[in-house]
Formats: structure tokens, sequence, C-alpha cells
């Protein structure tokens, strides 16, 4: 019968599916006899989800807060994999210093990449355009929702010492992908 689906109950019986002509040759799929989800090829791409902001945000203490941009996103499987990409348009200032701050990336309240350090040695007062971009690849083993964002702080502090993101309406990003596991 072409262009059918042949699906078996495991038992040697058959529901086929047709649709002349739109298959080409007769394909089989076999489902696993299980509850749960269909299990894809290992290493593809299940979904993408994007958050973006162009709202400013200002870290001007030690303390982390967080900055623009968050996504969320559920996992299908517990096998998958979160690969998050996140870019920030910032600008670091310091009065008559070095400006430092300090990015990290975040799943729900669990810190995955930390500390990561923006260290602009640089002196006097100083005012710094400045792309950051980080990636992480996340094995959550959850098929709940999970929320991921950056969260910054002024390394040193005081000097007025402070970190800007979407600075100027430029858009900050937070891309993450699903992958199968």
């Amino acid at each position: 019968m072409p262009g059918s689906i042949k699906i078996d109950d495991g038992s040697g019986n058959y529901t086929i599916l047709t649709n002349a002509g739109s298959l080409g040759s007769d394909k089989t799929l076999t489902i696993p006899n299980e509850t749960g989800t269909l299990n894809t090829i290992s290493g593809s791409v299940l979904q993408v989800v994007q958050g973006t902001s162009t709202t400013q945000t200002v870290a001007s203490t030690t303390s982390y807060v967080d900055l623009s941009v968050s996504v969320s996103i559920t996992p299908s499987s517990t096998s998958s994999k979160i690969f998050v990409i996140v870019s920030h348009f910032a600008i670091i200032t310091r009065d008559g210093g070095q400006p430092r701050a300090d990015i990290r990336l975040v799943r729900d309240s669990t810190t995955l990449r930390g500390d990561t350090s923006t260290n602009l040695y640089l002196s006097g007062d100083v005012q710094l355009n400045y792309p950051i971009t980080l990636s992480y690849l996340d094995s959550p083993s959850s098929t709940s929702a999970l929320t991921y964002k950056t969260q910054g702080k002024a390394a040193i502090g005081g000097s007025n010492e402070r970190l800007f993101t979407s600075l100027g309406g430029n858009l900050d990003s937070i891309v993450a992908m699903e992958i199968g596991g």
C-alpha cells in the first residue's frame, strides 16, 4: 500500500494510516510500549526559546542583582541538556579607578557559571562599552519549567562603580536550546 504508515501494537496487529502519495514509499514507525515521551535522536535540537530586553539595569553594589534578560524553558525529558547563550551590551564605570564587574549565569536559584569577571585594567574616570557573551551547556535532569537569567554586581564597589546593561536601548538576549539526550 504506497504512501502508508504501519503502526504495530506489539502483537503483530497493525493499524495502517494512509494519505495517498504524500509519503512516497511505505514507512514503519516503532513506538515503545511504555508511558512517556518518544525518544528522539540524541543531539537534536528539540526547542529554542529566546528572551530579549532593552530595559536598562544597573548593578552598583557588591551584591548580585538580576540583569535585564531571562528565559524559561520546560525540557521534554530528564536526559535533555539545555544550551544557553547570553549576549549583553554593558557599560562599566568607576570614578578614579579600574572598573570591574562580575556577571553570572543562574538557573532558578543555582549558579551555573559564576563570577565571570570582566576585569578592565584602566585608570582614571572610566566609562567603557563592553560586549559580554556567555555560553553554558546545562544538564538539569528535569522536566519542570526552568528559568535562566544573568546577575551582575560591581566587583569592588565604592567610587561610584557601576555596571549598566541594555544602556541606550541596546538589545540584550538570552537563548535556551533543548538538546535531546
